[in-house]
């Protein structure tokens, strides 16, 4: 028989906070929970800590614009410039948005962009830390669609080593790393099942740790 203790884990998803029945569904379709006759079951809060991580990305290279290098990840330290809106009418040219530091210039890149979202996310003049994919287009270094753009106070939650889940269409990858959380939320405490002077020694983490 299962310990009591441990019922929380096996709860269907949708007890997890921020879950509603789509979000349910689509997290029931991503860990394929079915039963013995091959029918889908509801997704468990268990299952959604054992859909384990493929990658990682690493943020915690923060160089300045002159240190950067092309084609790799990294979080710079930017103040917004000029925003260059594209002409009317013509859609397939992006948005774009000048901005530096004491070292050099990188411009921003937007397709298909929402001009009033931009401008609150990058006002002029303002500090704002970016992050994502380093590319460079006619000399210019630049980074199309930063993953991350947040303020210095936002930046001290910003995860700057993430986790890669397996996904499935309809799914945020934000939603997906929120609902892993509130299920890492629910973990009773648990004797640990190694030895504690060995994981001492070896300076382990807990599995909650």
């Amino acid at each position: 028989m299962r310990p009591e203790f441990l019922n929380p884990l096996f709860a269907e998803i949708s007890t997890l906070p921020g879950i509603g029945p789509k979000i349910a569904a689509n997290l029931g379709r991503l860990v394929g929970r079915v039963d013995d006759e091959g029918k889908s079951e509801a997704a468990r809060v268990v299952d959604l800590l054992w859909h384990f991580p493929y990658a990682i990305i690493d943020r915690s290279h923060q160089p300045t614009i002159e240190e950067a290098v092309e084609g790799t990840i990294a979080t710079i330290s930017v103040t917004v410039g000029k925003h260059f809106p594209p002409p009317r009418h013509n859609k397939r040219v992006p948005y774009r948005v000048q901005c530096f530091d004491r070292t050099g210039e990188i411009t921003l890149v937007f397709f298909r962009a929402h001009v009033d979202y931009l401008q609150k996310q990058l006002p002029v003049g303002e500090l704002r830390l970016i992050s994502g994919r380093l590319e460079e287009f006619n000399g210019q270094l630049q980074m199309t669609h930063p993953d991350h753009i947040v303020t210095e106070e936002e930046f001290t939650s910003l995860p700057l080593i993430e986790p890669v889940h397996p996904m499935t269409a309809g799914l945020a990858t934000k939603t997906l790393r929120k609902s892993v959380a509130a299920a890492l939320d629910t973990c009773p405490d648990m004797p640990e099942w190694q030895n504690a002077a060995w994981r001492s020694q070896e300076k382990w983490p807990s599995f909650l740790d």
